[in-house]
């Protein structure tokens, strides 16, 4: 690729043994209507023919970049990705995933007219065994992005971290922003490792916009099930909030997000705990228990700090009780409960017959 000619976008594409989708989705990112772009594709170590189809696809276009690596992981890959991309703005997309045409269009303008950090993008789900998309699940907080409303977390501090999805690859973001601020993706965890990368980034972005178009097929299958990641890889997921709390304290961003950090990480924690059983449910909240409820800060917090009356007494009960613990009391409480539901039952029919 010629050097002087601008780049509007580099778009960072991790890849490890994606050969049966590969190509569709190298095909949604050279057909967009953008076209002063860049494709960086890492290839990760893989043993299948990916690299042999990048090969192939570069020989076609030549703003196709390939680097190779040694199975070093998603996170990683990425970093090194941003580090060699020459864009004003980056994307990240999955090989997995497909792409609108006009995706990088839309959100670079969006992000150009309004001057961002960082532009997102609506997605839906591509079920792959179905053939059929499926609509995504909003955002607890898609709300304060409504009729084009471009925000932060001066104004949204409560809200910010739950307001998309902690994925990267529907978003758009300044690279300026992204090395200036030394934003990186985790490379010691095999999940969540996208989803310190943004939440660091909603903590320290001025300028935060949506585009309300469906732009990102995120597809679903089963070599690569997130529950399936999720029951291989629990033990990740408070590893890695702990370490997006330790970010926030380091660029004296804590105090004002803290109600978004621990709604945040306490809800998504309560969803794992719920998608495990057996030995992983129990070493999970056991591990919550002895050292991340305290590090994610959990620990003391009044019901007026949740959302949700459930996971309260999640994060209460996890920073207070051992699992034994934990199911202990609440065995008795189900006792306690079924006794008195059983003597409402006999004052009800005592009082019929009276």
């Amino acid at each position: 690729m010629d050097n002087s000619i601008d780049i509007k976008v580099s778009v960072i594409m991790p890849i490890y043994n994606a050969e049966k989708y590969l190509a569709s989705a190298i095909d949604s990112v050279i057909s967009q209507t953008l076209t002063d772009i860049e494709l960086i594709c890492i290839d990760d170590g893989s043993t299948d023919d990916s690299l042999k189809i990048l090969k192939e696809y570069r020989e076609r276009d030549e703003r196709i970049r390939i680097v190779t690596e040694n199975n070093a992981g998603p996170g990683l890959a990425r970093n090194n990705g941003i580090r060699r991309s020459r864009g004003e703005y980056i994307a990240f997309v999955d090989a997995d995933d497909f792409l609108a045409p006009t995706f990088l269009e839309s959100l670079y303008t969006c992000a150009k007219e309004n001057a961002l950090d960082i532009a997102i993008s609506k997605y839906d789900i591509y079920n792959d065994k179905s053939k059929k998309f499926e609509s995504a699940t909003k955002a607890d907080h898609s709300e304060i992005y409504e009729g084009g409303k471009i925000t932060s977390k001066n104004e949204n501090p409560d809200y910010i971290f739950s307001s998309t999805v902690g994925s990267a690859w529907n978003k758009l973001f300044r690279r300026t922003f992204i090395e200036e601020k030394n934003i990186v993706f985790l490379h010691d965890v095999r999940i969540y490792e996208d989803v310190y990368f943004v939440v660091s980034a909603l903590s320290l972005a001025e300028r935060v916009g949506k585009v309300e178009e469906v732009l990102v097929h995120h597809r679903i299958h089963s070599e690569q099930s997130r529950a399936k990641m999720f029951k291989k890889h629990y033990e990740h997921v408070p590893m890695a909030y702990a370490k997006v709390k330790e970010f926030l304290v380091h660029n004296g961003m804590y105090a004002p997000l803290s109600r978004s950090f621990i709604n945040l990480s306490a809800s998504r924690c309560y969803r794992i705990f719920n998608l495990l059983s057996g030995d992983a449910k129990e070493n999970f909240w056991n591990q919550l228990h002895s050292e991340y409820a305290e590090k994610m800060d959990w620990n003391g917090k009044s019901s007026e700090q949740f959302e949700s009356a459930e996971v309260y007494e999640f994060a209460n009960l996890a920073s207070r009780f051992s699992y034994k613990e934990y199911k202990k009391r609440n065995s008795k409480k189900e006792k306690k409960e079924a006794v008195g539901k059983k003597r409402g039952f006999f004052a009800r029919l005592f009082g019929r017959n009276k």
